[in-house]
């Protein structure tokens, strides 16, 4: 089972390694739902930390349509994270008529050599959700996993999809995982495991001191989450 947490610097990436926490998403402004981390951010979480880290390829909270000047920046941050030994990066892009990118998806793939991707939410974006996942399903060997709530607000609004793309994944095994987040909580990540019988969970505020990213990780909340999913 893997846990992932969200984590902004050294500070939060050292704490979670400390607590055991199984990978982290390496992001800034998470106000903005998460943009590209800084060099420095990714140079000391990769130097010194032992956990592998995802690191989030987003250069703006605008939408999820990026064009040229934004594409360049994005292709030299993914070679920052692979030159820096980041295990993967976290990125998604759609078109302006609201379907996934392929042409930036395949260019991505491309760039990132051999480098783990997770495809993320922006597929709750996408103008029809299982189109989109039907798309990324045809780049299922060179994805990793796809962070999904399965289209809902919160993990716990789409229980149904959701059950059907981790039965997906669990039936092909060359295929992504799916990678359960939004509104994942110590109180509800039981009753989620229960029902998707799934491998992996990405937490943020539900791994929080107060729920508040302006403070720490709390130790309590996360061996809560590590316990429900054993």
């Amino acid at each position: 089972m893997v846990l992932e947490v969200i984590v902004e610097n050294i500070r939060e990436a050292s704490q979670a390694e400390h607590f055991g926490v199984d990978r982290l998403e390496v992001v800034s402004a998470i106000s903005e739902g998460g943009l590209t981390p800084s060099y420095g951010v990714m140079k000391q979480i990769t130097e010194n930390i032992k956990v592998p880290a995802m690191v989030m390829i987003r250069p703006h909270s605008h939408s999820f349509h990026y064009d040229d000047y934004d594409i360049a920046i994005m292709q030299e941050d993914i070679l920052m994270a692979q030159e820096l030994g980041a295990n993967g990066i976290v990125f998604g892009a759609l078109t302006k008529s609201g379907e996934i990118d392929r042409d930036l998806l395949e260019n991505v793939i491309d760039w990132k050599r051999d480098m783990d991707l997770t495809f993320h939410r922006a597929i709750e974006s996408a103008r029809d959700i299982d189109k989109a996942y039907a798309v990324l399903r045809e780049y299922g060997n060179n994805i990793t996993q796809i962070l999904t709530s399965g289209g809902g607000a919160k993990a716990t609004d789409t229980i149904d999809r959701l059950k059907k793309w981790v039965a997906d994944s669990q039936a092909d095994m060359t295929s992504f995982e799916i990678l359960v987040g939004s509104g994942v909580t110590p109180d509800n990540i039981g009753m989620l495991h229960e029902t998707l019988r799934n491998t992996q969970y990405h937490v943020g505020g539900g791994a929080r001191i107060d729920g508040d990213f302006s403070k720490g990780l709390d130790v309590a909340k996360i061996k809560a989450l590590q316990e429900a999913i054993k």
